[in-house]
């Protein structure tokens, strides 16, 4: 999750200036062996603390109060402190490499940011800005001092990490080829039937087999199968969903294995009923083909190689930072 974390952050500059309904009890749950606040980490002389920490997982800690309970709560919020420090202490070491790099914007890119950010998040309303400024008692330039040192972060890493990562076709291949019981395909089938109950009797029985035949005869001379299962049916009309045979009554299986579709099968007699199957269509059982799984492989890839780029990247800032975590 700390990667995620630190992708939503350098995607979002500025987060505070967005609104949402998070519980108190999001805010205020930090880590079990912490205080209410005070010092997380430091990177060089930025200070993390606990409320920033607490801040920066708020949205995903609603998400965990709505899907867990009890200790496994606990357990999953301390995670994700735990991870939420690490973010802002990866985000910290970026932003202090930006400084070392001397990187910097033209004040256009800057201007057209800070716009963009008061039209989506302020509906263009600058005294909105001014007000949630004021509550967080920062002024305007400071804010845009903000801007400015994420959009400088989100530039460097793309170009560090998101741009220089990539994926060789031959290894998009080779994983389909290592992996490729994955996207083994089993035999699926859509069926419809008509059924005809035996009923309780030999007259019945005798009398429901003469039905079941003469239905069968009808369908093989071109009667429509709709037509007459509506008129004789006893059971479900509908087309089924897509089954694997192992999922049906075991005396259809043989019909829906061999029944090519849009075909009848022939009298099937069942313990206390006969049926007779039409397959709708058939998915044969082979494995995907890789032009059909290759986009999905490519991003999987893609996603372990910006992961180690990212590694790499904050292992090497780290090396010539100071950092400490309380």
């Amino acid at each position: 999750m700390k990667k995620l974390l630190l992708l939503l952050s350098l995607a979002a500059p500025a987060l505070f200036a967005q609104t949402n309904d998070v519980p108190m009890a999001a805010l205020t749950n930090g880590p079990r062996t912490t205080a209410v606040d005070g010092y997380a980490a430091r990177v060089d002389s930025t200070v993390i603390t606990y409320g920033e920490v607490r801040e920066s997982v708020a949205p995903y800690v609603q998400q965990l109060m709505r899907k867990y309970k009890g200790r496994e709560l606990a357990d999953r919020m301390q995670a994700a402190y735990i991870d939420g420090r690490e973010t802002l202490i990866e985000e910290a070491l970026l932003k202090a490499e930006t400084k070392t790099r001397e990187l910097s914007l033209p004040d256009k890119v800057v201007d057209d940011e800070v716009n963009r950010l008061i039209r989506e998040r302020f509906n263009n309303d600058r005294a909105l800005l001014s007000r949630a400024l004021t509550d967080r008692r920062m002024t305007f330039e400071e804010w845009k001092q903000e801007v400015r040192d994420q959009v400088t972060l989100r530039i460097f890493y793309s170009q560090e990490v998101t741009r220089r990562a990539s994926v060789p076709t031959q290894a998009v291949r080779d994983e389909y080829e290592r992996t490729k019981e994955q996207y083994f395909i089993a035999f699926k089938v859509k069926y419809r039937f008509i059924l005809i109950n035996k009923g309780k009797t030999e007259e019945d029985l005798a009398a429901k087999r003469k039905l079941a035949e003469s239905t069968l005869r009808k369908l093989r001379d071109g009667a429509d199968f709709d037509a007459v299962a509506k008129e004789v049916s006893e059971g479900d009309l509908a087309v089924s969903p897509w089954r694997e045979p192992k999922d049906v009554r075991e005396e259809l299986r043989p019909a829906l294995l061999n029944t090519p579709a849009g075909q009848i099968s022939g009298l099937i007699e069942g313990p206390g009923e006969f049926y007779i199957v039409k397959v709708i269509e058939r998915l044969e059982q082979g494995y995907a083909p890789f032009e059909q799984v290759q986009k999905s492989i490519e991003n999987k890839l893609l996603t372990a190689e910006r992961a180690r780029l990212h590694d790499a990247l904050i292992k090497t800032i780290a090396a010539k930072h100071f950092v400490e975590r309380y």
